[in-house]
């Protein structure tokens, strides 16, 4: 009596997602509008870029919550500079 072939082993899992970086971003996106200001919005883009970098490896799952986080920080990047100069120029102003 013949038996018929075994089937092969199946493949090893591959490994899990490295999607930290990109969700920390967009969180850190989030929430540098209410508590964060400046410091969360450069954590933001620093955060997206590696975040958007590591799924164009293959290396994580989450790029676009990266890519938002990265939108994000950058938006309040701008809104922080335009506060600033916007302070300046209302205490030049007002001598």
């Amino acid at each position: 009596m013949t038996y018929p072939p075994a089937s092969p082993p199946p493949p090893p899992p591959g490994a899990a997602p490295q999607n930290g970086m990109g969700t920390a971003a967009l969180v850190l996106g989030i929430v540098q509008f209410f508590c964060l200001g400046t410091i969360g919005s450069i954590l933001a883009v620093v955060f997206g870029k590696i975040g958007m970098n590591k799924a164009d490896q293959g290396l994580a799952t989450n790029r676009g919550s990266a890519k938002a986080g990265f939108i994000l920080g950058i938006i309040g990047l701008v809104l922080s500079a335009l506060v600033l100069i916007g302070s300046i120029a209302s205490g030049v102003l007002s001598n």
